[in-house]
């Protein structure tokens, strides 16, 4: 029940000091959307709740981290290490959420009673159909999140059932989750890896180890937050690609091309099996409803890993993006501003001196009524908390921002916000990592994972030319209708609003969109490039928004019929010019609706036919038989002996699990699973070789043994029949070295030994 209360409240707080700081979501939406009568299709509440609820749960976990990490050496043995934390957290937010309604409701009186009307821009149109779209939309949403994390995340039979798609990845993020919901994992290491600080994004994973302190079961502990944060990104997500399309049916497009990607990858495979067997197509689509196992058509295809088990594996992806698109739709107003009096500016002149020169184009507005330094503050609160939520979200939204500053009005703001992040990751990566060179070191690296040109680390506008063919082909593989149909968006939306003399910000935003992608084919951020595929996700699903605008468009053109003829001043002379195209409009009103439609349903069948094969394989994969799910025992002998007879704090030296029931005491080990730590940013490659050192009792030297436990504070010894098999320890572990030089600890049924050090 605590654990439900701290969500209400920090999304409660959240939803307050938007409201506070940005007075008028109405204007907000003027300055999204390219015409004014848009706003009458989106309700305030779906920016509103949305933005608060991911605003209050970064803000409050931040602050309940640093509040536990202070407080932690003060509290007695006897108590929940985060509960001080989470008490205190909990009446500072809520106490600011309360302070914040009130200044609201205060400035909301003080207009009223000097006669200002509140509402001067068009309220929401409450039509009963509206209402039960954006509502139906929200369920089946939810209801599809909901498969995607509870089918490969729940509980049975008294179990945790991990599924076999992420049951590896997703060890480390249980190991977390338990190192601060039953453990006390503060200084904050790595669960696989103690002693050497901690290089990953864990945040998210104190929120949900937070929720477990707060009596939630594991479970729902991971679940909840996610299906929150996911939601409030994807409906972010569809409010923004409404504003921008004037049309209501993108608010359902657009989550449906983030749940169900685009890609050649099930075409080519059903072509595939049909020269290979030469079955009819209905027994090839029988086929791939049957599938178990991702299908490689480009560079790890095989890991799913553009497939929506991504989702269901880094659940702290969710609140990155949703974090990106919030910051996209507060600086859209001064994108679209810059555009706005370009074009109403008279010439090249005096557009380059507004465009470079004109204290708009760097200062914020006087007396501007969207309260841009409002929305700054805001901005720089989340930023400052985000490198240590999803660090390679933050740095995409610097690139987007930055694509965006070139073309925008108050550009101090966009340098207000990057300095902010910059400083405030340097300051995070020197406390959790010991220095920002351990968190990410940029350099250059071209090609990312295309097998042809990957690590052809050759400088020059020739050598990106030289291989732009075989990049454009990659990204046709791996993206296709998510990359061509941003193409035609682009270059249409951007001709025609030329011709219509309008504004050309919706086809430009593409630009800065496209920032990430090309970012992840130029630079490697950390270890492994092919952490990269999120830079390239990012930009993927931000051109969802525009394609599902275009999908909405599509399922029924924008276009209406005169219903009433001009008159001719000669009354006596018929208007016989206008009553041919208005014959000619009749006639080809509905044929014309229908063709695109039609087009429509196609253009949806090409981006979601992938995903939704992907959701066979998702289903298929985590319910075989020779797979199914990876079991944890919350009430295993060796987690009910280790919480009950060993310190928060006590490091144990192990196999190299990666999953394991023992994880679930919230204890960390010496050496884990390395590809967890490597990719990190650890030094796997030293531990190994002290690892396998400790394995033989220090070459049989107790006394050294001991000295460097001691040092790396490793209290326990888990002997068993693990160690063999694995080539980095069955030729180095000496279990009669622990036997002879160890007090036993404890025996258990299955022959595995705890010893004390």
């Amino acid at each position: 029940m605590l654990a439900i209360i701290y969500l209400i409240i920090a999304i409660f707080f959240g939803i307050q000091l938007i409201r506070l700081l940005i007075p008028d979501i109405r204007r907000l939406y003027v300055g999204v959307a390219p015409d004014q009568s848009v706003i009458e299709k989106v309700p305030t509440s779906l920016f509103l709740i949305p933005a608060g609820t991911l605003v209050g749960i970064v803000l409050m976990t931040f602050t309940t981290y640093f509040l536990a990490y202070i407080m932690y050496p003060f509290i007695p043995a006897d108590t929940t290490t985060l509960l001080p934390a989470d008490i205190m957290a909990m009446c500072i937010f809520t106490y600011l959420g309360c302070l914040f309604w009130q200044r609201c409701f205060i400035r909301n009186y003080r207009k009223i009673k000097a006669g200002v009307e509140l509402n001067k821009l068009s309220p929401f149109n409450r039509h009963p159909g509206s209402i039960l779209f954006y509502s139906m939309t929200v369920v089946l949403v939810l209801i599809a999140l909901a498969f995607v994390y509870f089918y490969t995340c729940h509980n049975a039979d008294g179990k945790i059932c991990l599924g076999y798609s992420i049951f590896s990845d997703f060890s480390p993020h249980v190991a977390i989750t338990s190192g601060f919901g039953v453990g006390s994992n503060f200084p904050t290491q790595y669960p696989h890896f103690s002693g050497d600080n901690i290089q990953y994004h864990f945040m998210f994973y104190f929120l949900t180890g937070n929720m477990e302190a707060l009596g939630l079961p594991l479970i729902w502990a991971i679940n909840i937050p996610s299906l929150i944060c996911m939601l409030s990104t994807l409906t972010l997500l569809g409010t923004l690609a409404v504003l921008l399309s004037g049309r209501r049916a993108a608010y359902f497009f657009a989550p449906l091309l983030v749940l169900f990607r685009s890609a050649w990858n099930v075409f080519h495979q059903a072509e595939e099996i049909k020269e290979a067997t030469g079955v009819s197509w209905g027994e090839v689509i029988k086929t791939l409803t049957k599938q178990d196992s991702w299908y490689s058509y480009t560079f790890r295809d095989e890991w799913g890993l553009w497939a929506i088990n991504v989702y269901a594996n880094q659940r702290h992806l969710c609140i990155g993006i949703g974090i990106v698109v919030l910051f996209i739709f507060l600086f859209l107003p001064h994108f679209r501003r810059m555009f706005l009096h370009l074009t109403r500016t008279e010439g090249f002149g005096a557009k380059c001196k507004r465009f470079f020169a004109s204290r708009e184009a760097w200062i914020h507005r006087k007396d501007d009524p969207f309260n841009p330094w409002g929305a700054i503050i805001l901005l720089s609160l989340v930023a400052a908390a985000m490198p240590f939520f999803h660090g390679s979200c933050l740095i995409s939204a610097l690139l987007v921002l930055f694509g965006m500053a070139i073309f925008s009005e108050f550009r101090l703001g966009y340098a207000v916000i990057a300095a902010v992040s910059v400083i405030s990751s340097v300051i995070q990566a020197k406390f959790f990592a010991g220095g920002a060179e351990n968190v990410a070191t940029f350099k250059y690296y071209f090609g990312f994972v295309v097998p042809e040109i990957d690590g052809k680390n050759k400088s020059g506008l020739g050598t990106a030319l030289g291989y732009s063919g075989k990049i454009i082909s990659y990204l046709n593989k791996m993206g296709f209708l998510t990359v061509i149909l941003p193409c035609v968006i682009f270059f249409g939306l951007l001709i025609y609003e030329l011709v219509k003399r309008r504004n050309p910000y919706r086809a430009m935003i593409l630009i800065p969109f496209s920032f990430p992608l090309i970012f992840a084919f130029y630079c490697q951020a950390s270890l492994e490039v092919l952490a990269n595929h999120k830079f390239i996700q990012v930009s993927f699903i931000l051109f969802d928004i525009l394609i599902a605008g275009l999908l909405a468009n599509l399922l029924a053109l924008p276009i209406k019929i005169k219903e009433n003829l001009p008159q001719p001043k000669n009354k006596k002379k018929k208007n016989l010019g206008e009553e041919k195209v208005f014959a000619l409009q009749k006639k080809t009103f509905i044929p014309v609706q229908i063709v695109s439609a039609v087009i429509c349903l196609f253009l949806i069948f090409g981006l979601t036919a992938t995903g939704v094969s992907e959701w066979f394989i998702y289903y298929n994969l985590n319910s075989n038989k020779e797979h199914h799910y990876v079991e944890l025992d919350p009430n295993a002998e060796i987690v009910d002996w280790v919480k009950k007879n060993t310190d928060e704090d006590d490091v144990f030296l192990t196999p190299m699990w990666s999953t394991n029931d023992f994880f679930l005491s919230g204890r960390r080990v010496y050496y884990g699973w390395p590809y967890f730590a490597w990719s990190a940013g650890h030094d796997t490659e030293t531990r190994q070789i002290n690892y396998q050192w400790l394995l033989s009792g220090a070459n049989g030297n107790i006394d050294e043994f001991r000295r460097y436990c001691g040092e790396m504070n490793i209290k326990y010894v888990i002997a068993c029949g693990d160690y063999y098999g694995p080539e980095e320890t069955d030729g180095f572990y000496n279990p009669d070295f622990f036997a002879e030089n160890l007090k036993e600890a404890v025996r258990f049924e299955d022959g595995m030994i705890i010893y004390k050090v």
